[in-house]
């Protein structure tokens, strides 16, 4: 239990670094992590069951959630799934609501990818996006949805906003 408490640990705290490392424009958060179960080997680390992820007022709900790391334990990908649900805060502070069956987080893209069944909802606007993948990035500059050919790819948006 101690081993994959550190192993969390030294996967945590290099992007804590990095953020303090930017100067005081930008203050570390904590991430928390609740689940049934962690496990670490190499750099892989895999979560399992009720997966709860908080950092700032970003939360991630999963069955499972996979994090790869570089050799110094930074991490590079998270990989989240089984009923995944999200609420993330863009730097433009606006709220989104998500949920699928699998999400991708590209650490180094800043990049999230939503697969099967994706939807994104902005909290207090009619802004949402539906399709089969989703790809959002983290600092808003794009969006894009794939649908299928029997369920086409949905935006709906407000003119003007």
């Amino acid at each position: 239990m101690i081993r994959i408490i550190l192993g969390l640990c030294l996967i945590m705290y290099p992007a804590l670094l990095q953020a303090k490392s930017q100067g005081n424009k930008k203050k570390a958060e904590v991430m928390d992590i609740v689940a049934n179960k962690f496990n670490s080997v190499g750099n892989t680390t895999t979560i399992t069951g009720n997966v709860k992820i908080t950092k700032g007022d970003d939360i991630l709900f999963a069955d499972k959630v996979v994090v790869i790391t570089d050799s110094k334990r930074k991490p590079l990908n998270y990989e989240a799934t089984g009923n995944v649900r999200f609420t993330i805060i863009t730097e433009d502070k606006r709220e989104l609501n998500g949920s699928g069956r699998r999400l991708v987080y590209n650490v180094v893209r800043n990049e999230y990818r939503l697969y099967d069944n994706a939807e994104i909802v902005e909290k207090g606007k009619t802004n949402v996006l539906k399709g089969d993948e989703i790809v959002l990035s983290a600092d808003g500059d794009y969006a894009n949805v794939v649908g299928k050919k029997d369920l086409p790819a949905r935006v709906t948006f407000t003119l003007g906003d």
